[in-house]
């Protein structure tokens, strides 16, 4: 069985997440901190459950 960050769409979410970080940085300070929290803490929860999907 392929490990986690085998899988494409593990790789793809990652690269999404470093896209996200990198936006956000650029949010007004009204945004970064609810917007930019939200789109944050979504694809961190994408990962984890590729994460415990493979499990």
């Amino acid at each position: 069985m392929a490990l986690y960050y085998d899988f494409p769409v593990y790789r793809d979410t990652y690269k999404l997440i470093l896209k996200i970080v990198e936006v956000t940085k650029d949010f007004p300070k009204d945004y970064k901190y609810t917007l930019g929290q939200e789109l944050k803490r979504d694809a961190l929860q994408w990962v984890r459950s590729i994460y415990r999907a493979n499990k």
